[in-house]
């Protein structure tokens, strides 16, 4: 009855009182979308400014900073890890599970503005426990020709906080050959155009992580900062690939992208319409449901008006765009975990391989011609062997190289993930 009485006040109503309550209702989502979306970055009211500062990735920061500084006079390295935590501080996840071993490899160069690798170094490791830091090897690649260019050679805090440190020239006396190794075999010619040179350096990374018997390898920028519980997250993602129906089907997990990409692409207009399809049909069938009640109620056939129609078509597109206008990141929520992501990704600030690929992607990084950069040959590779590619949800990877540009005089980047800041 309780029905039937709103069917009778609502078809009772002047078609303006209508169009004014759905007016009203309209603006009441509007105004909830500007509230809740204005960090989807495709979303009508995404604001750039407020969503692009830095608040988690702030805090790591700081918290980076605190652990440089006592990486300047005590090991956090995997042989002796006296900075860790007897306990893990956060998060109680690896207490009934072992750690994977993992390498982690970062490629770094000597920037003309702010230098990342401390901080990025330090956000790996500073919430780890002494069993943690053990089970994660991490080498760090110094690409300069003269490694004496590069403002983190020779530091403390790098011996301190890396287990391998390699180099393209022979190794100073004065430094430490545990943590110090010279490449020569390794690296890349003279002539070397920069997606060779990118190329060879991540092909490197491989085949000394490879060699370490590691289960996992991870490509880590020298640009980013870690979320306090990037480690047991990683873990858990890799146990449920590992667990999956088809667990040698893909060839990397991502720990970093950007919404940037997210947004409502042409190429899956097929996954928007039905939904758009669906909704229609529903309205309409109540319209419809409601309408043969109410007759049956009445005894009453209630006319269907040709305006009556161009207003419900008016109010469906206007509700469909403000769907739309809100942004799909907003709208279509992504759940804890993991998510195959094909496309879109970007880029490569965090990549988790599982060891049986490093061999095959070694040989291909090696081989002529360089034509793409090594992100971009990597997913070459994932497409030309029909290999998934999966990311972790949400992000554990900051891109704070956003304030500085990897090459001189280089644009300014804008590859942020914005969820990472709530």
């Amino acid at each position: 009855m309780a029905l039937l009485s709103t069917l009778k006040r609502l078809s009772s109503a002047r078609p303006p009182l209508v169009d004014v309550a759905l007016a009203a209702l309209w603006l009441i989502l509007f105004q909830l979308a500007a509230l809740y979306s204005w960090r989807d970055p495709g979303s009508f009211f995404f604001d750039y400014e407020k969503a692009s500062k830095p608040l988690y990735s702030a805090i790591r920061e700081s918290e980076a900073d605190e652990f440089i500084q006592k990486a300047l006079t005590a090991s956090a390295t995997s042989q002796q890890p006296d900075l860790q935590h007897e306990t893990h501080p956060n998060y109680a996840y690896l207490d009934n599970h072992s750690a994977t071993r993992i390498c982690v490899g970062i490629p770094t160069k000597g920037r003309e503005k702010e230098q990342f690798l401390p901080r990025t170094i330090a956000s790996l490791v500073d919430t780890l426990s002494p069993d943690e830091r053990k089970s994660l090897h991490i080498i760090i690649l110094i690409t300069e020709e003269n490694p004496k260019a590069n403002p983190a050679f020779g530091q403390s805090w790098l011996s301190n906080m890396a287990d391998e440190v390699l180099l393209y020239s022979p190794v100073p006396k004065y430094l430490s050959a545990d943590t110090y190794r010279y490449i020569n075999e390794s690296k890349p010619s003279e002539s070397a155009e920069r997606n060779e040179h990118v190329q060879m350096d991540y092909a490197t990374l491989m085949e000394t992580c490879r060699k370490q018997g590691t289960d996992y390898f991870v490509l880590v920028e020298d640009d980013i900062i870690a979320s306090r519980d990037w480690f047991s997250r990683l873990n858990r993602a890799l146990h449920l690939l590992e667990a999956s129906p088809t667990p040698d089907d893909w060839l990397y997990l991502r720990l970093f992208y950007t919404e940037l990409y997210l947004g409502w692409n042409a190429e899956e207009w097929h996954i928007y319409l039905p939904r758009v399809f669906l909704f229609y049909a529903m309205v309409a069938g109540i319209i419809l449901l409601g309408r043969a009640l109410w007759g049956r109620h009445t005894k009453k056939q209630s006319p269907c008006h040709t305006t009556s129609i161009v207003r419900f078509h008016v109010w469906f597109i206007a509700f469909t765009a403000l769907f739309f206008m809100a942004g799909r990141v907003t709208v279509i929520p992504r759940s804890e975990g993991i998510r195959e992501m094909n496309n879109y990704g970007c880029c490569a600030q965090g990549l988790a391989f599982p060891a049986h690929r490093l061999d095959m992607l070694e040989g291909k990084l090696r081989a002529p011609p360089h034509h793409a950069a090594g992100d971009s040959f990597i997913e070459i590779i994932a497409d030309e062997m029909n290999l998934k590619r999966w990311a972790m949800e949400p992000s554990v990877f900051q891109h704070v190289g956003v304030r500085g540009s990897s090459e001189k005089g280089g644009p300014r980047k804008k590859l942020w993930n914005y969820g990472f800041e709530t």
